[in-house]
């Protein structure tokens, strides 16, 4: 069965180098378009993880099958080769796009972070983040606030209020620079939520975001090595995080910690390491959708239509991954136990065949778009802010799906999102 294997991964290497050849030679790349990212993404999310289960790693979760149904090799295969058609899809889209004549922008279309809309939104959203750090997480040293917020426990209002007071720096940061006090703030803030044992991407997010803006004051056009071996060095250290942060809730010591270590690294022979097993998950929610017997159409995506309506306001809401809860069996709970799906999981949902091949040309071909209206932008435009802060959380979208993108710059991002809306109304209101 390991020559399946070895095939898709011959493929999907051969796929993965002339595809980046291609890239690197008629896409005009630098590290802020959306094709470095998803080309780390693929290297590591099918290649290598194709490459450690020919080596002998199970997959994920394959010594568990007294309740989870083992995942054979033939979708793996069909996974693998499916992401490579939408791969190969948007190289064409990326290389397409790289070549179009652009129309570009005229000044009065250019919209500014506007200084009072900033200050409007931020004497609220700084006030109401700070409540919301020291009424929901965990403090070092101090402890975590037993609060019951009721219905409103789990929303995603009261809990996306945790991070109001970092992401109001983050666009202080743009529109002022690198000062001393934001970056100070900034990184308490991130020292605390590293204690959370949850949602990395909080953590993550404005990393990313603060590299790209600097990247982009200094005019730089690609990462220098000194910043390569940084970020080698964070994600060694950010992806445990999420346990670790739980086991000193829990009272763990350094013994505990250099056990769990070692543990983790185990796990990622044995196949239970959710963090390197996207492939194994993305696999098998192609055979639950099959199984399923019908695709979506598109109405996985119409779900962000409800998505500002408040749980406690609408118990039984359907949630953004409603269509995972739907397809799965209770052999194969993935939805339970948190999966990924990949933009080309969440197409193949929508449109079979044909969205694996169309909605990932289409999303890279408005990204490059996005990408190169921004290349000589104003450095406090309201589409530069919002572009950076879709590369801050880009791995997201590819390894979510499209709806990540709405979630992730509104949803998540409220208080710079309101703070553009506020400055485009405004730029509106006196064009007309």
């Amino acid at each position: 069965m390991k020559e399946s294997l070895f095939f898709a991964f011959s493929i999907d290497t051969t796929v993965l180098l002339i595809c980046s050849f291609l890239l690197f030679r008629y896409a005009k790349l630098s590290i802020y378009h959306p094709a470095p990212t998803y080309l780390c993404f693929h290297f590591f999310t099918f290649s290598t993880r194709l490459f450690f289960l020919i080596n002998g790693a199970n997959v994920f979760l394959g010594e568990q099958s007294d309740y989870f149904s083992a995942i054979e090799n033939q979708e793996i295969v069909r996974a693998t080769l499916l992401a490579d058609i939408g791969f190969v899809s948007m190289t064409v889209a990326w290389i397409l796009e790289a070549n179009r004549i652009s129309q570009g922008f005229s000044e009065k279309s250019v919209i500014l972070i506007d200084k009072l809309a900033l200050k409007t939104i931020l004497i609220f959203t700084i006030p109401i983040g700070i409540w919301g750090i020291f009424s929901q997480l965990y403090i070092p040293f101090l402890g975590k606030a037993q609060l019951d917020f009721g219905l409103w426990q789990d929303s995603s209002y009261i809990a996306n209020t945790q991070n109001w007071v970092i992401l109001s720096c983050l666009i202080l940061v743009f529109y002022y620079g690198f000062q001393k006090s934001f970056l100070y703030i900034i990184g308490i803030c991130l020292f605390i939520l590293a204690f959370q044992g949850q949602h990395r991407y909080r953590i993550l997010t404005p990393c990313i975001f603060l590299l790209f803006l600097y990247l982009y004051h200094q005019k730089r056009n690609w990462i220098s090595l000194r910043f390569a071996i940084l970020i080698l060095v964070g994600i060694v250290i950010f992806l445990p995080l999420k346990y670790v942060g739980k086991l000193i809730q829990q009272g763990a010591n350094v013994n505990d910690l250099i056990e769990f270590s070692i543990e983790y690294q185990e796990s990622f022979g044995i196949g239970a390491n959710a963090d390197f097993s996207f492939l194994d998950m993305y696999s098998s929610i192609l055979t639950l959708i099959d199984q399923h017997d019908s695709f979506y159409y598109g109405s996985t995506y119409f779900t962000l239509l409800l998505a500002p309506i408040p749980r406690p306001f609408w118990e039984d809401k359907p949630s953004l991954m409603q269509w995972m809860t739907d397809i799965s069996t209770p052999s194969r709970n993935l939805r339970k136990l948190g999966a990924v799906a990949t933009i080309y999981g969440e197409s193949y949902a929508n449109f079979g065949y044909l969205g694996v091949l169309v909605i990932p040309f289409l999303f890279a071909k408005y990204s490059a778009r996005w990408y190169n209206s921004i290349k000589d932008a104003h450095p406090k435009s309201v589409s530069l802010f919002l572009y950076l802060y879709f590369m801050a959380i880009l791995v997201q979208v590819y390894r979510d799906g499209i709806n990540a993108i709405f979630m992730f710059l509104s949803v998540y991002n409220m208080p710079g999102f309101f703070v553009c809306a506020l400055s485009y109304a405004k730029k509106f209101s006196i064009t007309t």
